[in-house]
């Protein structure tokens, strides 16, 4: 294995590689699609949190650009939250990442022309953040 290797062995349920198979080879980022190891890599990130942008500004279509927003969303909250080997990527119960993935779709839309309802960031947060923290 290369010095320093990064892993995404993202079978579900089993993994391509153990986790700790591969950190003993050698690696020093894995990453997985399962809830019970660190970096979880999981679709759930994005679809929620995409659609309900999306949904709040009632767009009419989602564009490549908004799930580019929504993946930069994701990567700046986690550089927010200090990346190192074992956070990688935000996890699935750290809701606030929901809320603002869900602004970036929306106002990216909005400034795309492809929302029917125009709303400021402040109202796209305010709303967003309503919706997913409820309980």
């Amino acid at each position: 294995m290369a010095d320093d290797a990064i892993i995404f062995a993202c079978a579900n349920p089993v993994p391509e590689i153990w986790p700790r198979e591969a950190e003993e080879g050698g690696a020093k980022i894995v990453a997985t699609g399962r809830s019970d190891f660190k970096n979880q890599v999981n679709n759930s990130l994005g679809f929620p949190a995409v659609f309900r942008g999306a949904l709040d500004v009632r767009a009419t279509c989602i564009t490549d650009d908004m799930c580019i927003e929504a993946a930069n969303a994701i990567a700046g909250y986690a550089e927010e939250k200090g990346v190192s080997e074992d956070y990688i990527i935000p996890r699935m119960e750290e809701r606030e990442m929901y809320v603002r993935e869900a602004v970036a779709v929306g106002t990216t839309a909005i400034e795309q022309r492809v929302a029917e309802r125009k709303m400021s960031v402040e109202e796209l947060e305010e709303e967003a953040r309503e919706k997913i923290f409820k309980r």
